[in-house]
């Protein structure tokens, strides 16, 4: 859910005396140009110093950007004001849902209902809203409170669509659908209600439907902005799913848009080339820095996005003289995403490997624990460790690639799990004869084995689990390696992928191990799969001998 929609639909609550400037910060915080809201609110606090308002919405913006302790600064002095200071109870509440103080945060959300007007419903939906976005969301608490705004206005589009993205958020796809299909009937022109209906298809990942509709959006409102930036993230998971460079490019096209319409602002920028990082555009990535940093000058955001260019375009030395700035100028260390971590650690371990092609090992596992940081605060990183990894993989450092796959693989969920477990059984292999860790063969079958329980028909993992196996030679890893054989040459089989050129080496090595193993146990089978080893090669030797011998038995 858009953490910013209640909000801003919501703004128009301050009491200011310039119209144009409450207009100004209602978009900018709609928008997420939190740097033009708080340029604005600060002046509001000089001129307006009574308005409770002001502090709540400075403390709420601080509060979007993870900043509590200044979050909670506005919040306590907005009490203090003499006009409409109880707004402020509604930021201290979820303050305290943030740190489990559940009384605490009921006492705070009953002090901000203290003077509510009469069919007034913002201040129960800034409760709602606020509830949902607490570290743990209060899905009961924020249902109670868009249902008190339902009851005050029925016919309120926001407050059904808040039920809607509250259905959302606890995963009732189907609830939220008929909210805002009935917020739709409310107001059969109203864009955000049409919007959020074609988010359903989006989370559903019926992504052509929800392009479609957004499409449809755009197209009959084509300043509604926030669907434009619903169709850029639609095509971007689209793609995801369905390889398609026509996608990215109208995913890039979309957000493009979006920012235009939205207007330049440091945060609008940020956020910009945020999304040019994800859908990995890094040439515009680099021309948009260039121009940024040619109208603003050098600033910490600059740093950040210059290094990421420099990195993805093979320019590691600028990457890691950039990305160490940006760390160093940010004072907010807490602010750091995931993303940044990413970064500084694949520059730190591109910066370690030698002309020769060697790592230095400290340097190596300094970038990879930062690496590891940025997926703890974002696991989804974790789905970006594939590309990194299979390059190090097709440049033979298998031992580096193995820990990058090994990030990969802690996000279960990612849609290179299975892949990722399988490279990374693939790197313990193929060390084995310079091994990293004791019975490395055995971890090796382990992480086949669990690419293989994920997706039984990954004949790559089938085919190399059985090798695998092979290499350990005991009794019982013989008996997983026939195993293992079987169900790759039977993958194949249902894949019709028999006849592929490229399979043919390790089809004819399937059978003749599978027909090794069963000499002595089950000659008919033997003969079978010798016999298979003949339909690929007719002068194999060793089958046409093993045929000869079963034939005198």
């Amino acid at each position: 859910m858009n953490k910013t929609i209640t909000l801003s639909l919501l703004f128009a609550v301050i009491a200011s005396s310039n119209a144009q400037t409450q207009v100004d910060i209602e978009k900018a915080v709609k928008f997420g140009k939190y740097d033009v809201a708080k340029t604005e609110l600060y002046k509001l606090l000089k001129t307006e110093p009574n308005q409770g308002e002001n502090f709540y919405y400075l403390g709420k913006i601080h509060l979007l950007q993870n900043n509590p302790d200044s979050a909670a600064f506005y919040f306590k002095n907005g009490l203090r004001a003499t006009k409409n200071p109880a707004i402020n109870n509604i930021g201290l509440g979820q303050l305290a849902l943030n740190s489990g103080k559940e009384k605490e945060a009921r006492s705070k959300f009953n002090g901000a209902q203290s003077n509510i007007k009469r069919n007034d419903i913002s201040t129960y939906l800034l409760i709602s809203q606020a509830c949902l976005e607490a570290n743990k969301p209060d899905i009961s608490r924020a249902t109670e409170f868009a249902n008190k705004a339902i009851n005050a206005q029925p016919n309120s589009v926001e407050a059904t669509v808040m039920l809607g993205d509250i259905y959302l958020a606890d995963k009732s796809s189907k609830l939220a659908l008929s909210k805002y299909r009935e917020a739709l009937s409310l107001n059969p022109k109203s864009p955000l209600a049409m919007m959020k209906i074609a988010t359903i298809s989006t989370y559903n990942k019926d992504y052509a439907t929800a392009v479609q509709k957004l499409n449809d959006v755009v197209k009959d409102y084509p300043d509604f902005e926030p669907a434009y930036k619903e169709l850029a993230f639609a095509n971007y998971l689209w793609n995801k799913e369905e390889k398609d460079s026509n996608k990215i490019a109208n995913a890039a096209a979309a957000y493009s848009k979006y920012h235009q319409l939205i207007g330049e602002s440091v945060d609008s920028d940020n956020n910009y080339a945020d999304f040019l990082v994800k859908i990995k555009d890094f040439n515009a990535l680099n021309e948009f820095s260039k121009a940024r940093w040619k109208s603003r000058g050098e600033n910490f955001p600059i740093y950040k996005y210059a290094a990421i260019s420099a990195y993805e375009n093979g320019n590691n030395e600028d990457a890691i003289t950039f990305i160490n700035k940006y760390f160093d100028v940010v004072e907010n260390k807490e602010s750091f995403k995931g993303v940044d971590y990413l970064y500084l650690g694949l520059s730190e371990i591109a910066q370690s490997k030698s002309k020769d092609g060697k790592f230095e090992k400290d340097g190596f596992e300094k970038g990879l624990a930062n690496v590891k940081k940025g997926i703890s605060v974002d696991s989804s990183i974790a789905e970006e460790m594939n590309s990194y990894a299979l390059e190090l993989f097709k440049k033979g450092n298998y031992e580096q690639a193995y820990y990058l796959f090994d990030l990969g693989t802690l996000d279960k969920q990612s849609p290179n799990y299975v892949y990722d477990t399988y490279y990374k059984g693939n790197c313990l292999f193929l060390t084995n004869d310079k091994p990293m860790f004791d019975n490395q063969l055995q971890k090796a079958t382990e992480a086949f084995n669990e690419a293989i329980r994920v997706s039984p028909t990954t004949h790559e993992a089938l085919l190399m689990n059985a090798r695998a196996y092979r290499f350990i030679d005991t009794d019982a890893s013989k008996v997983e390696m026939v195993k293992n054989y079987e169900a790759f040459t039977e993958a194949l089989t249902n894949k019709k992928m028999l006849k592929d050129a490229e399979m043919k080496d390790a089809l004819i090595e399937s059978y003749m191990f599978i027909g090794v193993q069963n000499m002595n146990k089950d000659k008919a089978k033997a003969a079978q799969a010798f016999n298979k080893v003949l339909e690929f090669d007719s002068s194999h030797e060793y089958s046409l001998n093993a045929l000869k011998k079963l034939n005198k038995k």
